[in-house]
């Protein structure tokens, strides 16, 4: 796998895992998206199905990781959960207490808030940052003038059809064919591109 492959594969595993806005799973999912796409590109997959692997597993992770647990019918459990329901909440005391909080919370350590996915870090604004430039850059190269303005004001504006078409002064017929033009040339040379790497 060439290192271009590889930095591409850690910038997708990235805003892949950040999507989740889950701080407390970032590096975990980050971790197996990417090493999902690196196994299947290792194994001769293409580019997309790599990402399609990382999606995947990411989705698997976050479906694994966050299913309930089975609770114990005990006396005690139960009494401590039902303080947990109650407005005042409580803390875990005993072993019994502190080993279904573990197995609730799939720490024994407390939830510390913020350590790492929502705060966007310095890296994260310059990968977006480069990513859009790179995204800009294909669409002037490839986009007639008219199906990059409507693209521009749909997508990174958040105009609708209709805004549009009174800000260009075009018909909505206009609009929406510039659009589906314009998208289809965008998907053509993604397509192209992820066919390269």
């Amino acid at each position: 796998m060439s290192d271009n492959q590889t930095e591409y594969l850690m910038k997708a595993a990235s805003l892949l895992a950040s999507r989740y806005k889950d701080s407390q799973e970032y590096q975990d999912l980050y971790q197996e998206g990417f090493l999902a796409g690196w196994e299947a590109l290792s194994e001769g997959a293409d580019m997309p199905i790599a990402i399609g692997e990382m999606r995947s597993a990411m989705r698997d992770y976050m479906n694994i990781s966050m299913s309930p647990v089975s609770v114990p019918k005990s006396g005690e459990v139960r009494a401590f959960l039902k303080r947990l329901k109650s407005a005042d909440g409580s803390d875990p005391q005993g072993s019994t207490e502190m080993a279904l909080w573990a197995a609730l919370t799939g720490s024994t350590e407390g939830i510390q808030p913020n350590t790492l996915g929502t705060d966007r870090g310095a890296e994260e604004e310059l990968i977006e940052k480069d990513l859009y430039d790179q995204a800009l850059f294909v669409a002037w190269l490839y986009l007639e003038p008219e199906e990059y303005l409507v693209i521009h004001l749909i997508f990174v504006e958040g105009y609708n059809q209709e805004e549009v078409a009174e800000e260009l002064e075009l018909g909505q017929a206009s609009v929406s064919r510039y659009l589906r033009k314009g998208l289809a040339k965008l998907k053509k040379a993604l397509d192209e591109s992820l066919e390269i790497d």
